[in-house]
């Protein structure tokens, strides 16, 4: 289940992830992208990712090839897991070549600010 949490950054959409991402979870991402940052080029995405039985991104990867337009301004995205998901990470990666993505840990969040806002 996909939530909204407060983000520090008018560029970034912070989101929280209580198991996988599902379509629907994507649709809502797809919205605030059109809502928020259509006509202001390259977004960012700061998600903190609860443990998770099964695929994190699923959700994420059918809307990216669903609005490809919209994701192709994805420039940085933030994960923030006590899991490491090297494999799901390298898929996003394959999905959005320009994407910039980088795996933190959950007492590492001030980082992964720090990093998103460079």
């Amino acid at each position: 289940m996909l939530s909204f949490v407060p983000s520090k950054d008018t560029e970034t959409i912070a989101i929280e992830f209580e198991g996988a991402a599902t379509k629907e979870d994507a649709l809502k991402i797809n919205k605030i992208i059109q809502e928020k940052f259509a006509d202001k080029g390259k977004f960012n995405i700061y998600a903190i990712i609860n443990e998770t039985d099964g695929i994190p991104f699923t959700g994420l990867e059918q809307s990216v090839q669903v609005n490809m337009d919209a994701w192709n301004q994805f420039h940085k995205f933030a994960v923030i897991s006590s899991a490491h998901m090297p494999g799901h990470v390298a898929k996003m990666e394959n999905l959005l070549p320009k994407l910039e993505i980088k795996h933190f840990q959950l007492d590492e969040m001030n980082e992964a600010w720090d990093w998103i806002q460079e």
